[in-house]
């Protein structure tokens, strides 16, 4: 839109009207146009908007570290080869390798150690298979000699001590020779001991027989014991 200005010292008032009616249009199509998109190049436009552009959104392109060479993952101190952990590349691993202190926690309920002075410090009891199978013949001591008495006690389950000490009796000097046990006769525990002395004597196996006698009397195979007795009179 082009405007004639009259070529004259001064202007009239109409003129002076017109031509701010003009720039009142031309601030009005410029801020119209402020909002709208113009097209730079076919694949990127630019506003003037006051929204942020689109390439805001995308995220960054990593960044390659630098002066990598001037510090290695593996180092020599005192001789020795070390690694850096400083150069790892989890968190994880730089933890793996500091040493782990580990702090023995004692717990409230730990009961005493030893059995005191007045029973010598005897120490806690050490179960093991062979000391069970001690503890429960020593229970059912009174079927291994019927003719010695010993205290019932009240619970038939065996009970293992708190405290409790395995020990070997020694011959002293003043023992002879003859009184004593000999090597390959000694026994290493109680159970083998009780074998060698059913051995010896056979008490368990005539009181099995007896019973299976007295289980099987009036039935087919006690008639048959007493038909080869009368045979052989």
């Amino acid at each position: 839109m082009s405007v004639s200005v009259m070529q004259t010292e001064t202007l009239t008032d109409d003129q002076i009207e017109s031509l701010l009616q003009e720039a009142e249009t031309r601030l009005k199509a410029a801020s119209s146009t402020a909002n709208a998109v113009v097209p730079a190049d076919d694949d990127e436009h630019l506003s003037l908007s006051e929204r942020k552009p689109e390439f805001a959104k995308r995220k960054p392109i990593p960044r390659l570290q630098h002066n990598l060479n001037d510090r290695t993952a593996i180092q020599e101190r005192d001789g020795v080869a070390r690694l850096t952990p400083e150069l790892l590349s989890t968190k994880q691993q730089a933890l793996r390798l500091k040493s782990v202190e580990v702090k023995e926690q004692k717990s409230k309920d730990d009961g005493p150690v030893d059995a005191g002075k007045d029973w010598f410090n005897m120490p806690l009891t050490n179960i093991t298979p062979g000391l069970k199978r001690d503890l429960q013949l020593l229970q059912m001591r009174s079927v291994l000699d019927p003719h010695r008495h010993y205290k019932k006690t009240s619970s038939k389950k065996s009970k293992i001590p708190q405290f409790s000490q395995v020990g070997t009796i020694i011959e002293g000097p003043t023992e002879f020779y003859s009184s004593r046990i000999n090597k390959k006769d000694r026994a290493k525990n109680f159970v083998e001991e009780a074998m060698v002395g059913e051995k010896s004597n056979g008490r368990f196996k005539r009181k099995y027989n007896e019973i299976q006698d007295a289980k099987t009397s009036g039935k087919k195979a006690h008639y048959k014991k007493l038909m080869a007795k009368r045979k052989k009179r």
